[in-house]
């Protein structure tokens, strides 16, 4: 008994854990957008970061289940706004992030948070090694600047402050609205 019960248990996490990737994904636009798309994260420094010309916003119900915006700047789109005021989370989006000269581009699904379609700086070393080198240095520092996003979001999403934080998303999504 105990056995189908833990079985049944891990099928519903495994079916049910992109909840917190949609979470982590519409925190994160919501973290663009209200700290006027700059990140200073500690150890690693200051980013300019935005969500770039994809989004896809679903639901856990209702009669439009996913609303696919590309092109343009789709989180300011009106459709954005309204798929957010019915309830959507993102499901998937692109962003990228600046740093001085350098930037990185690429998309997250909720469903894996993996990394899709990264775009790195431009490397311009001499030879191959050190050209690699620089590339997956690159390509670190982007994996470091989201797994701190990650912990940060994880770390007041599992405190009594993460109320306020939804009072903060609720006000940047009544902004939305009078937009």
């Amino acid at each position: 008994m105990q056995t189908e019960f833990l079985e049944e248990g891990l099928r519903f996490l495994q079916t049910n854990r992109t909840f917190i990737g949609r979470e982590f994904l519409t925190w994160l636009w919501f973290l663009s957008e209200t700290q006027g798309h700059r990140i200073s994260l500690p150890e690693l420094g200051d980013f300019r970061f935005f969500v770039d010309d994809r989004i896809v916003l679903t639901s856990a119900g209702g009669s439009v289940h996913e609303n696919i915006l590309k092109g343009g700047t789709p989180a300011y789109a009106t459709e954005a706004k309204v798929s957010l005021l019915s309830g959507k989370l993102v499901n998937e989006a692109k962003f990228v992030l600046q740093e001085s000269e350098r930037q990185w581009s690429w998309s997250m699904r909720a469903e894996d948070l993996g990394l899709r379609s990264v775009k790195l700086p431009a490397v311009s070393e001499p030879d191959a090694a050190a050209h690699m080198s620089a590339r997956l240095k690159m390509m670190q520092t982007l994996v470091e600047v989201i797994d701190a996003l990650f912990q940060q979001y994880m770390a007041l999403r599992t405190t009594p402050a993460f109320e306020q934080e939804l009072d903060r998303v609720s006000d940047w999504l009544a902004s939305k609205e009078g937009a």
